[in-house]
């Protein structure tokens, strides 16, 4: 927080509340905050998509997502005592900590130096609507806590007249829940319907995604399991109420008539049950939710009315549907590009390029030069160059020349060896009886219980 940037909050502080300086800390008059319910902004889960790491120099690979499908690893921080006889204010929509801070005896010069006390820790000029702050009041103190990162409490005790904040840890459990579903419309669907969470359902497809084509090897009957992990808190709940809960796919399993593909996270990756990572050189399908709608090979050009090689494949999404790096590399355009329309070509590894074409616009820092990573939102589906309804044109080359990108069988070398492998046959262990268990669900059942953080599965 810069010096000139705290002048002008007191400044605005000092003209929105007049002489609330001179008031005593008395009883808010108006207390609804403690009882309204929030106003829920879009959570994060629904403002972009998951995102899968591979390192292409194969010297490591990890499995990145978003906060909310990621384990929570807490940092070594003093463990937390519970809130008791807290009052809990609820900032609403188009509110300022200021002003609900105020309702509470919290005067302006206060809540200035609360932010200042703040800096580098905890903007509380830019808490989302919905956010908790927890007040406690004694005769001698007052002292309001906020949430951090989710099990991150932050305390701020004001005590004669200065500020003094400590993190801490608040105390959490895992629960683990199991699904079993047989496919009779789309895995996404029926999964969906199942109560999977969206996000772990889309963390799934793109795992499976190096492995299965969900547009041609997808039926009726398919199986698909799952088991995922949410982080919750055990104490201080209605503090982080406004927060999503970490969610984690930890096991995944499809079967369809040709294949029964079993992956398990591992050292924050997925991994075949034989010790080799779970991941392809580059995705065959660069969007999630999408119709394939055109094949790679020879076809009449619906604009043009002639037979011409189509040099890719073509997928059908609503406009605006985000659209993912296929596979880590370099930005070797990202412009108009005639018939194209807005278009990224994407450098690979070993030769390897990818076209994504008729984008309705860009992702932001999108640029020539700027490096991606698997799974990387580039742009979004559009209708724009040679294109007669909204879609995805995707091709991809090898050293010039194109290739069906369904054809496309170039797995990860990278396998676990030594120690680690030994590790992961012993984790792969103590989960069998949880995964013959799964196999035996019927279809939409599903378990779920508590269970201790297991130390393979991080």
């Amino acid at each position: 927080m810069t010096f000139l940037y705290k002048i002008s909050l007191l400044a605005f502080s000092v003209l929105l509340f007049g002489c609330s300086d001179t008031t005593s800390t008395e009883e808010p008059q108006d207390t609804t905050e403690t009882t309204v319910e929030a106003e829920q902004d879009v959570p994060v889960s629904e403002q972009r998509q998951t995102v899968l790491v591979a390192d292409t120099n194969e010297v490591s690979r990890k499995l990145a997502a978003r906060p909310s499908e990621i384990r929570l690893t807490q940092p070594q921080l003093p463990v937390a005592t519970a809130l008791e006889g807290a009052t809990y204010a609820v900032l609403r929509r188009g509110q300022t900590v200021t002003s609900l801070l105020s309702k509470y005896g919290f005067k302006a010069r206060e809540v200035y130096l609360l932010a200042e006390a703040l800096d580098g820790i905890l903007n509380i000029d830019k808490l989302q609507a919905g956010s908790t702050i927890a007040i406690e009041r004694t005769p001698a103190q007052r002292r309001l806590s906020f949430a951090g990162e989710y099990a991150e409490r932050i305390d701020a005790t004001l005590q004669d007249g200065q500020w003094r904040v400590q993190k801490q840890r608040v105390p959490t459990r895992i629960e683990v829940a199991e699904h079993a579903v047989v496919i009779d419309h789309s895995l996404y669907g029926n999964a969906a319907a199942a109560e999977i969470p969206g996000d772990v359902i889309n963390a799934a497809l793109l795992a499976l995604s190096h492995f299965i084509d969900f547009q041609r090897e997808v039926y009726t009957g398919n199986r698909f399991e799952v088991v995922f992990e949410r982080t919750l808190v055990s104490q201080d709940q209605a503090l982080f109420s406004h927060m999503q809960t970490p969610l984690q796919a930890t096991y995944l399993r499809f079967q369809n008539s040709e294949s029964d593909y079993r992956l398990f996270r591992f050292d924050g990756a997925f991994y075949l049950e034989d010790g080799r990572l779970a991941e392809s050189f580059l995705l065959k399908t660069p969007l999630n939710g999408a119709r394939l709608s055109s094949y790679y090979g020879q076809r009449k050009h619906p604009i043009l009315g002639y037979t011409r090689m189509h040099k890719g494949i073509d997928f059908g999404a609503p406009l605006g549907t985000p659209i993912m790096a296929a596979g880590n590399g370099v930005i070797k355009r990202a412009d108009w590009y005639g018939d194209y329309g807005n278009a990224v070509i994407i450098q690979h590894a070993d030769g390897y390029e990818t076209l994504y074409a008729h984008m309705h616009g860009f992702a932001d820092g999108i640029t020539v030069g700027v490096e991606v990573e698997q799974g990387d939102i580039i742009g979004f589906l559009g209708n724009t160059g040679l294109s007669q309804a909204r879609h995805l044109h995707y091709e991809v080359y090898k050293n010039g020349t194109s290739i069906n990108p369904l054809n496309l069988k170039k797995l990860s070398s990278v396998r676990l060896s030594g120690t680690r492998l030994n590790e992961f046959n012993a984790y792969i262990s103590s989960v069998e009886t949880r995964t013959e268990r799964l196999a035996q669900l019927e279809s939409g059942a599903r378990q779920i219980y508590a269970e201790q953080v297991t130390s393979g599965a991080q």
